[in-house]
């Protein structure tokens, strides 16, 4: 059997797994949501075993199973029911058929996504020994799929309203998981150890605090996840660009625009007089 027809088998496995969890009752959903994640690492080593090496066995496994376990989280606060589409009013059983159609397509894409993850990390594994076209691709999503899963997690941090003594911790070890080995992956082949392991640290620590102040703001949980993973693709391009050595001005300004322009949306979408 070739990787790619594992990556497919295990993408629909883990995809069934997690949409069977999320149908349990509520106080089991968390742990089985836990245990499918796991299943993702167990899963994952095995599709990849072949070219791991030292660190990898963490680094390349942190997406998948961050992905997944994000994912579940997430999908608990997808709607049970839409009770109007496009201004019209629909029965129950059509709002309710409406809204498993939407769960089915959302659980498609996770699927899709983790078939995605399992591709750009074996193209990670082989990129640290030789050279490979599609390792700038790889990387690009790759960036885009970390950043799509910090804002399940920073949206369900939110969502929970937790004091922001809780918030903080939270957002500060979901922003480290999530970059250091985006970080790491800037360039597989030099030794940024201690580098990446600070920039890491001082990013994860900028999203942390800004993820208190969210708390003392009536935003809504989407938009504050929104804006923190806007923080979070401004720090980790501009790292990146710092680890490579090659900073353009440009990227600066695009990066500082896209901040500025989320925080505007937040500030005019959120409620103030309660």
């Amino acid at each position: 059997m070739d990787k790619r027809t594992k990556f497919i088998i295990v993408s629909i496995i883990i995809a069934i797994a997690l949409w069977l969890s999320t149908m349990a009752q509520v106080d089991y959903r968390f742990g089985l949501i836990l245990a499918v994640s796991a299943v993702t690492y167990i899963l994952s080593v095995w599709v990849l075993f072949d070219d791991l090496k030292g660190i990898e066995w963490i680094t390349l496994m942190i997406l998948p199973v961050a992905f997944t376990l994000g994912s579940g989280l997430f999908s608990n606060f997808l709607p049970t029911a839409f009770p109007g589409f496009l201004g019209l009013s629909l029965s129950i059983e059509m709002a309710q058929l409406l809204a498993g159609v939407f769960r089915a397509i959302y659980f498609i894409f996770f699927g899709l996504g983790i078939y995605g993850i399992l591709l750009i990390e074996n193209i990670f594994s082989v990129a640290s020994i030789r050279t490979i076209q599609l390792f700038r691709a790889a990387r690009s999503v790759n960036f885009i799929l970390t950043l799509v899963t910090s804002l399940f997690f920073f949206t369900v941090a939110l969502s929970l309203k937790l004091a922001f003594w809780w918030v903080i911790p939270i957002s500060f070890l979901v922003s480290f998981v999530l970059a250091y080995p985006s970080l790491w992956s800037v360039d597989l082949k030099n030794n940024f150890g201690p580098e990446v392991l600070r920039y890491a640290i001082s990013s994860s620590w900028v999203i942390a605090i800004t993820s208190g102040v969210l708390c003392f703001w009536p935003v809504k949980p989407f938009m504050g996840g929104l804006i923190l993973t806007s923080g979070l693709y401004a720090l980790f391009g501009i790292l990146e660009q710092r680890l490579s050595s090659r900073v353009y001005l440009e990227s600066l300004y695009e990066y500082g625009v896209t901040v500025l322009i989320i925080l505007v949306v937040g500030f005019l979408t959120t409620s103030w007089i309660g």
